[in-house]
């Protein structure tokens, strides 16, 4: 396969992950309105922490001067100048299918076609007479659909591998920036202390994870910050774990790997990053120290990205 072929596969993977974890962030901010009883200002520094969450804060107040549940929502969902909005990506991984439509089953295209034309004929308005979370089950709905023909007609070839190997990185980084910014969120409110807070902000983080189910089997009813950040990055069974997507992902790697592709460098970070993640267990329960780790993981996440990218996509590697 040639390399701008893969890298349009790998990319797929990016932007599909990319838009469930933001309707996904969506939802712990609607889950965080009924779970936490604030007022209308604090709503508001809730929605302005989801754009936080994704880091685009900056982006964001330069092009919108109020912060509320509108202006918020057009950014992340509809804002064709936002690159990382749902729309953007939805259309960015329709045209990076259209191109590698011999490569792909007919299927993909059908779904990804469609949530595209249905996404372009709604806007914030509508989406806000109606119901903005429904709205958006129906966008994880439908990414479910495209998942499940991925999984189910892909026959398990390079093409499948670079999908995955995409979905897997995305998925690793975007568990670290959300716990990332639940961490600082509780150091700038002072409720690290406040039991009874956490245990609230802990539910609807699992829940928006799809993690609620799977951390009571191992965990019953202790709904503790440590134990949550111990089950999202170090458990080896959920498939939304850190632990889980490297894991799948350095599977993929090494499905994808060739004879005449350089994997030293590649190697060295995947050990690093396998280093933090057992560091964590360690300081798991040390406030500062854990959120330095957290910290080192996502930037060794970017880092692992960065090499991807330079070993499969580019005509002539050179290791550093």
């Amino acid at each position: 396969m040639m390399n701008r072929c893969a890298e349009l596969m790998f990319w797929v993977g990016r932007y599909l992950e990319r838009i469930e974890n933001h309707t996904r962030l969506i939802d712990v901010n609607y889950h965080l309105r009924h779970e936490l009883k604030r007022n209308a200002t604090e709503q508001d520094y809730n929605w302005e922490r989801l754009v936080g969450a994704i880091g685009h804060v900056d982006i964001f107040k330069s092009k919108y001067e109020t912060i509320n549940e509108k202006t918020i929502l057009h950014f992340l969902t509809f804002d064709k100048t936002n690159q990382n909005s749902i729309f953007s990506c939805v259309q960015q991984t329709r045209t990076n299918i259209r191109v590698l439509r011999q490569y792909l089953p007919n299927e993909l295209w059908d779904i990804i076609n469609s949530l595209y034309l249905w996404l372009k004929e709604r806007d914030i308005d509508s989406v806000m007479r109606q119901s903005p979370y429904l709205f958006y089950q129906q966008i994880r709905e439908r990414l479910t659909i495209f998942n499940g023909t991925v999984d189910s007609t892909m026959v398990r070839n390079q093409e499948w591998n670079f999908i995955q190997a995409g979905k897997n990185l995305e998925r690793a980084e975007n568990i670290l920036k959300i716990l990332n910014t639940i961490h600082l969120n509780f150091i700038e409110d002072g409720c690290l202390s406040q039991d009874n807070n956490n245990y609230n902000r802990m539910l609807a983080l699992l829940k928006s994870v799809g993690g609620y189910e799977g951390f009571r089997k191992f965990y019953a009813n202790n709904v503790t910050f440590e134990n949550v950040i111990e089950f999202l990055i170090l458990n080896s069974t959920f498939p939304r774990s850190v632990h889980f997507a490297l894991t799948s992902l350095e599977a993929n790697l090494q499905s994808i790997k060739q004879k005449d592709y350089n994997f030293s460098f590649l190697s060295n970070q995947e050990v690093e990053l396998t280093g933090k993640m057992k560091e964590i267990r360690e300081g798991v329960r040390e406030e500062l120290y854990e959120l330095d780790l957290l910290r080192q993981m996502l930037q060794s996440c970017h880092q692992l990205g960065d090499t991807i990218s330079k070993t499969f996509f580019q005509e002539e590697y050179v290791e550093a």
